[in-house]
């Protein structure tokens, strides 16, 4: 009764605000594309006349209702020129319009598009394309689409080698990274060096992280949203890059030209070729590599009907000789079909897998060696809808189902000789529904606003043969169990439903200045189990179930954007708090791997993160680039953790700073830096010490955790690329990109520790941690034919 009356509300909304004329309105619609390669350029802004403003789908559709006449349309997308026409319109009329490429000019770089800004988006997205991400510094060699994330406000990571990404202090299990719809549990190559997104693979990404649409949930902080390339429908090409790690190789061409494409890319590393090449066997004996497959085809089938098919695979394996074998990898696809009903009625059906697996394995020992696996495989269904009724109502609502089975732990014993047991932790199943719209309405020239709801629910299931129990006890020591239940295979254990409100407003204050607020809810039903600084491809994943309740989360943010000087530069300031419930933690000496029990080790409480950003960006020119700045501060108050009251979580990080500059210095040379500095993370230090025997034995007295920081990070990379002239008459092209990675040769601490003096056992002396303690330098050849 309620999700029907609020959707009576919803159709007498979209018409309380449908604009009156002296004539019946037209719609002006079609699909947004790449001039060159046909592929459809998502989120494009069209405005008409300059007042009537709206923005294509994640497909390139848009819909607009203008009134009959003459009018001035123009389609602005970030790294393209603008395309702008002037036409009488007296009938409803279907536009395809097609964009160029801003980087097939050479006398400038361009790193957003005049007419993007943040002042007239509908919702405060942060959209980035790879043509703006390759012009940033790489690590050896390789664009990094999440490493260039993390140069924005409110993004950070942990230090070097961390993984994945923290937005506005929350845990990296709380982003939700999605590959053409699917979601990636685990985003890292090689010790966390790169992300699995192959850069010539990726078309573009946006980051929801201060206002989420109710279209997206399932985590608490953020969406990544990336999308593969579509495949050029004109013409075969062939790119990639020889790097002193790896190299890449994409193929991509028309099936049939104007109707179908294919793209195929391919990543691989060569580390374990060359350790085979040494003479000594303690390093030729060793492997190390990592390899990512990309692949997407693309089918119109009609005018009015496109099916896309997906898919991505990548691992990693790392092994020591005889002694320990490391390896985790995706693997997802997707089929897509979008069909446009009417010219204001947009759909689309997706069917989703994903499949995470990761393993460990021991040979060091023959009486102790074992092989353990797990893993997490979804499967989903999502119909999704886009409405534009009018031209002051743009409507997005849908539904989808999403299965989740989850194998937390199989050891088995590999040898005769081995007295390992075998191990089975129970597995579960987890069922999860969802309906949401979101509605975008235009009230005046002056206010807008845009509103959702995401109904959900969460259905924890019994895999095989699972016990759970309720648990009593010390909250700061391992509770006891009793109460213990046994469920079948498929027997329902817990439901969990949630309501999660959006609202966004915004007030244009004039023409290049915006005022925009918001309040967020989500909820989060899956949990990454780790208890160390930085997670790891070994770290379980857990469902919501009889013992563990969801994560929720309630974010209320307030800013100022504006554009300035015509739109070549781009200033915000944005303040936000974020109240988090039932965040997990764990007592002291807990095991995550191959815990039998390890609800009994968990522990609950809340949470806080506020702060302010501000960020300043010139787009265009032959200098260009950003600096952005984030104060902030993030605390957990977990019963039985220091003293119940808040400290500091293990992602707080008062001030962070990021410069990015950009220079054209040639027409075919250009060259970049970027600079990092941030307060250094909390640290679990000892805080008593005692003798004994001559020696200082450590100890923690109040069970804190976080009492020390470890000293501030910096860091400056630099990079040149050199692009060579095109032969005459050929479309072949390629560039020398030289970089240099921590070029301050600084030994950012990790983490940080304490031990005993060799010299003198009674002192103790701390010890930092670094991942990265020297400039790394890369030279890549990449080429285009």
């Amino acid at each position: 009764m309620v999700l029907y009356r609020l959707g009576i509300m919803l159709v007498l909304t979209t018409f309380l605000f449908t604009p009156v004329h002296a004539q019946k309105p037209i719609t002006i619609s079609g699909f947004v594309q790449d001039a060159f390669n046909g592929e459809s350029l998502s989120g494009t802004l069209i405005s008409v006349d300059s007042t009537h403003k709206n923005s294509g789908n994640s497909y390139g559709f848009y819909s607009i209702s203008i009134p009959a006449g003459k009018h001035h349309i123009r389609y602005a997308y970030i790294g393209y020129q603008t395309f702008e026409l002037n036409a009488a319109f007296t009938k409803d009329t279907i536009i395809n319009a097609k964009l160029n490429a801003l980087e097939n000019r050479i006398d400038e770089v361009v790193i957003n598009v005049s007419g993007w800004n943040n002042s007239n988006r509908s919702v405060n997205v942060t959209p980035l394309s790879m043509s703006s991400v390759k012009l940033l510094p790489p690590l050896l060699g390789e664009a990094d689409l999440i490493r260039s994330f993390q140069l924005l406000p409110g993004v950070s990571t942990i230090g070097d080698g961390a993984s994945g990404f923290n937005v506005r202090g929350g845990g990296v299990d709380q982003n939700l990274v999605l590959l053409d719809e699917a979601p990636l549990y685990f985003t890292s190559h090689l010790f966390n060096l790169f992300s699995v997104a192959n850069p010539d693979a990726v078309m573009d990404a946006v980051l929801y992280k201060t206002e989420m649409p109710a279209r997206f949930g399932g985590r608490l902080s953020s969406v990544l949203d990336t999308r593969l390339k579509e495949g050029n429908n004109q013409k075969w090409n062939v790119a990639g890059g020889l790097g002193l790690i790896a190299s890449r190789l994409t193929i991509e061409g028309p099936i049939k030209k104007d109707k179908s494409s294919v793209l195929i890319s391919g990543r691989r590393s060569y580390t374990d070729v060359i350790t085979r090449q040494s003479s000594n066997t303690d390093i030729s004996d060793n492997s190390i590599y990592f390899y990512d497959l990309s692949t997407k085809m693309n089918f119109s089938l009609s005018n009015r009907d496109r099916l896309f098919i997906s898919g991505y695979l990548g691992k990693d394996k790392i092994q020591s000789a005889e002694v320990f074998m490391l390896q985790w990898g995706n693997g997802t696809g997707t089929v897509r079909w979008n069909h446009v009903y009417t010219n204001k009625l947009f759909s689309n059906v997706s069917a989703i897998y994903s499949n995470y697996q990761y393993s460990l394995g021991s040979m060091s020992e023959p009486t102790s060696s074992f092989e353990w696996k797990a893993g997490i495989i979804d499967y989903t269904l999502k119909n999704t809808y886009n409405w534009y009724p009018n031209v002051n109502n743009t409507l997005y609502f849908g539904a989808e189902a999403a299965l989740h089975e989850f194998s937390p732990g199989n050891a088995r014993p590999t040898g005769e000789a081995s007295i390992f047991s075998a191990i089975n932790i129970d597995g579960q199943r987890a069922a999860e529904y969802n309906l949401f719209w979101d509605h975008e309405i235009k009230v005046s020239d002056l206010l807008s606003m845009e509103y959702g709801l995401r109904f959900s629910a969460f259905h924890s299931i019994a895999k095989d043969s699972t016990t759970v129990s309720d648990y009593e006890g010390a909250t700061s020591e391992r509770k006891t169990a009793y109460n213990t239940q046994q469920f079948t295979d498929w027997e329902s254990m817990k439901w969990y439903a949630n309501l999660q409100p959006r609202l966004t407003l915004k007030l244009q204050i004039n023409t290049s200045s915006a005022v925009k607020a918001s309040y967020t809810r989500t909820v989060q039903y899956l949990h990454l189990m780790s208890n160390t600084i930085s997670t790891s491809p070994l770290d379980m994943w857990a469902p919501s179930s009889y013992n563990i309740e969801p994560e929720k989360a309630d974010q209320l943010s307030a800013g100022y954007f504006s554009n300035l000087f015509d739109s070549k530069y781009e200033a915000s300031a944005e303040i936000y708090y974020r109240k988090l419930y039932n965040q997990l933690d764990f007592v002291d000496g807990a095991e995550t791997l191959l815990n039998e029990d390890l609800a009994g080790d968990i522990l609950i409480g809340n949470g806080r993160a506020y702060g302010a950003e501000f960020y300043f960006k010139k787009k265009e020119g032959r200098f260009n680039g950003w600096i952005s700045y984030t104060i902030s501060k993030t605390e957990r108050k977990i019963n039985g953790i220091n003293n119940n009251a808040y400290y500091p979580s293990k992602y707080d990080k008062t001030h962070s700073l990021a410069l990015v500059a950009i220079y054209r210095l040639k027409p075919r040379i250009s060259i970049s830096a970027t600079y990092s500095f941030s307060t250094g993370t909390p640290a679990t230090l000892p805080s008593s010490k005692y003798e004994f025997g001559g020696y200082s034995v450590q100890y923690n007295t109040g069970n804190y955790r976080n009492n020390y920081r470890i000293p501030a990070y910096h860091r400056l990379d630099l990079s040149a690329t050199f692009k060579n002239k095109p032969r005459l008459g050929k479309r072949t092209s390629g560039e020398w990109v030289v970089s240099a990675f921590n070029a301050l040769n600084r030994r950012n601490a990790f983490s940080m520790y304490l031990r005993q003096n060799e010299n003198s056992p009674l002192n103790l002396e701390a010890v930092r941690f670094s991942m990265i303690g020297m400039i790394i330098p890369s030279v890549t050849y990449n080429f285009k034919f």
